[in-house]
């Protein structure tokens, strides 16, 4: 028999839904400061710009592990999860996404800064219109269901990393600030339980020691 400690893939991707969840909340909310302040300020700009940058990167990513892999697979075995709602509104979230990287590219460019910000605010608000009706469909009907279908453990953990791997492939942030946004948008609490299996160089070298430069701008946007 084998001892091989089980993932819990609904867990994993409820997880990963509070880490945007929080990354829209913050977001939202600071856009309206710089417009309310008249624009970018010297003091934060560049790390809410780097925040935002890791949120539109990781969560196209996320969207695009569901559609590929995750609701694939459990098409059969969950099929009355609205699956194709689901893939339509990942792209219209896309197309929101698209705006927001847009408008980042137009900020670093020094184009006019309350037009960026403002297409900034009107796509994150196309994005929380739907965000949250989204992953509680999602949750309800297919993460939290998933023990309930008995698939081995064997197959569970080799299904997890199928996804962690296709996820790893296809964002394309930096993970020097990729990493951190993941890690402190979550509560101690849920953060221990979403990097316990995190390799312990990335967690006690890379983010803390080596990348700790480069993510510091984002630090008054994330959680201790």
């Amino acid at each position: 028999m084998s001892n091989q400690s089980r993932v819990d893939i609904g867990e994993n991707f409820i997880l990963q839904h509070k880490i945007y969840t929080r990354g829209l909340k913050v977001s939202l909310e600071n856009v309206d400061k710089f417009l309310e302040g008249g624009g970018l300020k010297p003091s934060n700009g560049d790390g809410f710009l780097k925040y935002l940058q890791s949120l539109s990167s990781l969560l196209e990513g996320h969207h695009l592990v569901e559609n590929e892999k995750v609701f694939p697979y459990f098409q059969d075995k969950l099929p009355r999860v609205p699956y194709e709602r689901l893939m339509s509104e990942h792209a219209q979230i896309k197309a929101a996404l698209e705006g927001i990287n847009g408008a980042i590219k137009d900020l670093k460019s020094g184009k006019d800064e309350i037009t960026s910000l403002k297409q900034i605010k009107s796509s994150l608000n196309i994005i929380d219109g739907l965000w949250h009706t989204h992953i509680q469909i999602e949750e309800s009907e297919l993460y939290r269901k998933i023990d309930i279908l008995k698939i081995s453990t064997e197959e569970t953990n080799m299904k997890m990393a199928e996804f962690s791997q296709f996820f790893q492939e296809h964002t394309t942030g930096p993970p020097y600030l990729d990493m951190p946004f993941v890690i402190y948008n979550l509560s101690p609490e849920d953060r221990a339980i979403f990097t316990q299996d995190f390799p312990e160089n990335v967690l006690k070298q890379l983010i803390p020691i080596d990348w700790k430069d480069k993510w510091a701008p984002m630090k008054p946007f994330l959680l201790k």
